[in-house]
């Protein structure tokens, strides 16, 4: 290359440079800004709001809402002295339709459609408002849809002013661990549930514990207890009058204290008071 040109090669070199340190100064001085990129737009900046239409609900006026079911009254029939009032209890949670049917529900041995027809809602005590003043009353059991009401003789439906539910439940699911010994034979694994330590024998290599179960409204309450941790076998209920339950450990010497798990499902009440209307009906 002739020196004419290297003196033109580096020369363009050297300006380039120039010009590139120059451009990357101004960018840095750019990107080095004092102002706060958080801050505020300028006063100027104006906003659009779209109105928005409030939420519907598709609830009809028969239907009364309890927890995540619908009660709604189907008939209501008067004699001279009692008052029965029949309803369906719907979830209102959606189950049909929804993948493969029948899919079932993980922890409940159900498909998607038997959940359908569970309880979810136990109306427990209603009150019925009549002209000649007011009556409690309520279904006989858990699985019983109508709820019924002793009243004066000679009452007729032309009566019934109003009906409301004071007193609803809904089931609770809970697993709670505790222990059983000579020193602590009974336990309140929840309110109104006691686990009592009725027994304890050897068979050979395995040691057999016995529980007792005593649950002030057993309407309320469904109660099992197995062992906790490895060793263990199956729990067995006896018809003995009351529940019994059998649990069988096979790792060595039985552990003192005696740890065991209750899977408790309680009916734990509603707050609040749901007006049922019987409007149609009278």
């Amino acid at each position: 290359m002739k020196p004419k040109s290297i003196l033109l090669v580096v020369a363009a070199f050297v300006l380039g440079a120039i010009a590139a340190g120059s451009i990357g100064v101004r960018v840095i001085r750019e990107v080095r800004t004092d102002e706060d990129a958080t801050s505020l737009p300028p006063a100027e900046t104006t906003t659009t709001s779209l109105a928005v239409d409030p939420p519907t609900f598709q609830v009809d006026p028969r239907e009364t809402v309890i927890g995540s079911t619908v009660l709604i009254p189907t008939a209501v029939e008067a004699s001279s002295n009692s008052v029965a009032i029949s309803y369906d209890l719907v979830l209102r949670a959606p189950y049909a339709g929804i993948g493969p049917e029948p899919v079932f529900v993980p922890g409940t041995g159900l498909t998607n459609v038997d959940v359908a027809e569970v309880n979810h809602v136990f109306p427990v005590r209603w009150q019925l408002e009549t002209t000649g003043g007011t009556f409690e009353g309520g279904p006989s059991n858990l699985n019983t849809r109508i709820a019924r009401f002793d009243v004066d003789d000679g009452f007729s439906i032309s009566e019934v002013l109003s009906a409301r539910i004071i007193e609803a439940r809904t089931p609770s699911a809970l697993q709670l661990p505790f222990t059983l010994s000579a020193d602590t034979p009974i336990v309140e694994v929840a309110p109104g549930v006691d686990v009592e330590l009725l027994n304890i024998s050897d068979q050979g290599s395995s040691t057999i514990v016995q529980l007792g179960i005593d649950a002030t409204d057993p309407e309320l309450v469904d109660v099992f207890v197995r062992g906790d941790g490895p060793g263990w076998r199956s729990a067995v209920f006896e018809a003995e009058g009351r529940p019994r339950i059998n649990l069988t450990f096979v790792d060595g010497t039985l552990p003192d204290p005696i740890p065991l798990v209750a899977s408790v499902e309680i009916w734990a009440e509603i707050p609040g008071v749901f007006t049922v209307d019987l409007g149609e009906f009278k």
